[in-house]
């Protein structure tokens, strides 16, 4: 299980060399492989103690990124969606099995990828739990770790996920570092060599606090579905 220091940076990454098309803006998030391989080489030489993740469980997770990590022996957080695995794009059950027998830690992404903040106590805990359940089921050692889908999560969010035993919650707020919550850098595909040297050296203000607090009030105020939707149709260009 890789090893989580807090003061370095923690980054999250989603598809390596394809581009999702499963949901509006995963293409923003895609990273080609070369970048990939450079921003690897990178961290390994000059930021050893770095901590990386992967949402979603894509297939490019297994045969692109795996063997990339391999080669420098970086291990790294594999978030899954469970009802997503052996579908289309994503990785199979054997892959899944794989990357954990490398040393890879799997982690639960939601059993669906659904925004939980608008959730019933009940659909909650199918999400956490379930979601749980069956990546223990099929992988046979206990799943710890859970990321946000989708970026929403409130107190309720977080304290239902730790009854639901889970460790640690690994959120996109680059800036997040509570008890049981690790705050992320979302890995975008238009990054070169030096602008991922600035960010992961904090030399970038990824989010500033007036950002952040018109991203928190436009939640409140639009209610996380609406802002879902108009967040995707500014992705979109609409």
């Amino acid at each position: 299980m890789p090893k989580i220091f807090k003061p370095e940076p923690i980054l999250m990454y989603h598809s390596i060399g394809q581009r999702p098309q499963d949901e509006a803006g995963a293409e923003l998030y895609s990273v080609s492989e070369e970048r990939f391989k450079e921003q690897i080489g990178y961290l390994f030489f000059q930021k050893p103690g770095s901590v990386i993740t992967f949402d979603d469980g894509y297939e490019d997770n297994y045969t692109v990124a795996l063997p990339i990590l391999q080669k420098t022996g970086i291990k790294a957080y594999f978030f899954i969606i469970p009802s997503k695995i052996g579908t289309p794009g994503y990785m199979t059950w054997a892959e899944v099995r794989e990357m954990r027998d490398a040393g890879m830690t799997i982690g639960s992404h939601g059993m669906t990828h659904r925004i939980l903040t608008p959730l019933r106590n009940g659909e909650l805990d199918y999400e956490l739990r379930e979601s749980k359940n069956m990546l223990e089921d099929n992988l046979g050692h206990n799943i710890s770790y859970f990321s946000i889908p989708r970026g929403f999560y409130n107190k309720r969010v977080i304290n239902r996920a730790l009854e639901a035993g889970y460790r640690i919650v690994f959120t996109s707020d680059p800036k997040d570092r509570g008890i049981f919550r690790y705050g992320r850098i979302a890995v975008k595909g238009d990054w070169d060599i030096d602008y991922f040297d600035k960010v992961v050296n904090n030399k970038i203000p990824l989010v500033d606090k007036g950002e952040r607090a018109i991203i928190d009030t436009a939640k409140k105020i639009l209610g996380t579905r609406v802002y879902d939707k108009v967040r995707t149709s500014v992705l979109n260009g609409k």
